[in-house]
């Protein structure tokens, strides 16, 4: 009697072991697929993140330069006709660059924000 309790505790734990065993395989497997899938997500996140930082650059640069060219054109309290002309055709230019990014309504209003300041 007591040698069949044993081998029915033993048996009962290799079978409750290779349930558990095939829970905790499964538990990796997703969270190695999702750690997978996170990484993948991330990297392609940076990427992102980086050529919006490149294409805010660019466009803050032009910003300081039609600002640069305001600034010097009302310096002598006179625009002349040539630095009207480049001041438009700069303020063109930022204008193509931020409709990539935003609605044309918000680059008006940033736009006649910044030529406030």
């Amino acid at each position: 009697m007591f040698l069949l309790n044993v081998s029915f505790l033993a048996n009962f734990q290799e079978i409750v072991g290779n349930i558990s065993e095939k829970i905790l395989q499964g538990s990796n497997l997703i969270f190695g697929s999702v750690s997978i899938f996170l990484k993948v997500f991330e990297k392609h996140l940076f990427k992102k993140i980086q050529k919006h930082e490149k294409q805010k650059t660019l466009i803050e640069s032009q910003i300081n330069s039609i600002q640069n060219m305001v600034s010097k054109a009302l310096s002598n309290n006179e625009i002349s006709e040539g630095e009207f002309e480049k001041i438009l055709f700069e303020t063109e230019k930022y204008r193509k660059k931020v409709e990539t990014f935003i609605s044309v309504d918000e680059v008006n209003l940033d736009f006649d924000k910044m030529l406030l300041k």
